[in-house]
């Protein structure tokens, strides 16, 4: 009976210490259900919202930032998560891999927006599932309205998003 007892105290005990460093990388957090909106109307155009841990600590910031042409239009509106020590040049945790090429999912482009949501390349809805963090974004575009600026390009002139951000079920 003692044997067994040991046996059992050390497989707990190793499954544990197994676990510490997977849960030490994927906070679990509270699942958040939010809308970004973002207007070139509101001479403030910063968007973000802070994602809780079950702890009830920050765990991520979710940010979205306009991206700018050299006429100083918003061509692009990026979504992006972050850790809350993180500077405002630190990589988006929404591209896991570091090494992004082309339109992402998370990625709102006026010339991508132009010929209407369901058009666009990722069309209304968009799930990004980052396995690293442990956690699945759901993005709808709501609404986007666009208006062309010069050589055929666009601006993005209002949008809006409805956001759930949840754990992982593995």
């Amino acid at each position: 009976m003692t044997n067994r007892f040991c046996q059992h105290i050390l497989a707990t005990f190793f499954v544990t210490i197994a676990l510490l460093p997977d849960a030490a990388a994927k906070p679990r957090i509270v699942p958040l259900q939010t809308s970004a909106t973002f207007s070139t109307q509101v001479p403030e155009n910063r968007w973000s919202v802070p994602i809780k841990s079950i702890d009830g600590s920050t765990a991520y910031t979710l940010s979205l930032e306009p991206d700018f042409d050299v006429g100083h239009h918003v061509v692009t509106l990026e979504l992006l998560l972050r850790r809350p020590s993180d500077k405002t040049d630190a990589p988006n945790l929404l591209d896991p891999t570091g090494t992004r090429h082309g339109l992402q999912a998370y990625d709102f482009a006026a010339s991508d927006l132009a010929q209407g949501v369901q058009k666009s390349a990722f069309g209304e809805k968009r799930t990004v599932r980052l396995k690293d963090l442990g956690l699945i974004l759901q993005i709808t575009v709501s609404n986007a309205v666009v208006s062309p600026i010069s050589n055929g390009s666009y601006q993005i002139d209002g949008l809006e998003l409805r956001i759930k951000v949840e754990n992982s079920k593995s």
